[in-house]
């Protein structure tokens, strides 16, 4: 009976190896969750672009573009964004015929000024955490100065000749 008695200690033990090899599949579970979780997030803080300058601009350099670019203000509103550090701005529906505004010569341009660079930034990383369908909407967010202007429809012909313009008088900006 006792060597019996011993047996079953040993498969005890042997239960114990179990213990050990669920302790491992318990690691790699938590390994390849904190991944799931880890990865997504260090790659939004990876694949931030780089913080454009805080300076106080005045936002005649944006319509300015829009004239460069042929293109003409048909309508102004004013906009408050609800977060936080933004001080107010306008918005813009712009188009290459006011008349015959279609989806493809006409867009819509929010510009938002904030009162500091941190809030300004801190507002770039909340839209870029989001997700498209799931609170974020579909446009195109720009940093320029102390201003976030965000474009929509996104990638439009007419949007990238005022980007064009724009990064024209950036450009000319730094150089003179």
């Amino acid at each position: 009976m006792t060597s019996k008695g011993k047996k079953s200690k040993k498969t005890s033990s042997g239960g114990g190896s179990k213990k050990s090899e669920s302790g491992s599949g318990s690691l790699i579970a938590l390994a390849v969750v904190a991944m799931i979780f880890i990865i997504p997030i260090g790659l939004c803080f990876y694949s931030a672009p780089p913080a454009e300058p805080y300076t106080t601009l005045p936002e005649d350099p944006l319509l300015s573009a829009v004239h460069a670019a042929g293109a003409t203000i048909c309508d102004t509103t004013n906009t408050q964004w609800n977060v936080p550090g933004a001080t107010g701005g306008t918005t813009y529906i712009i188009s290459t015929d006011c008349k015959a505004q279609t989806s493809s010569n006409t867009i819509t341009v929010q510009v938002q000024a904030f009162d500091s660079v941190e809030s300004r930034d801190a507002a770039v990383q909340t839209y870029n955490t989001m997700t498209v369908g799931r609170g974020k909407p579909v446009g195109n967010l720009f940093a320029y100065g102390q201003y976030l202007i965000y474009v929509t429809p996104p990638n439009t012909a007419l949007m990238r000749q005022i980007q064009a313009e724009i990064q024209k008088m950036k450009t000319g900006q730094t150089s003179g």
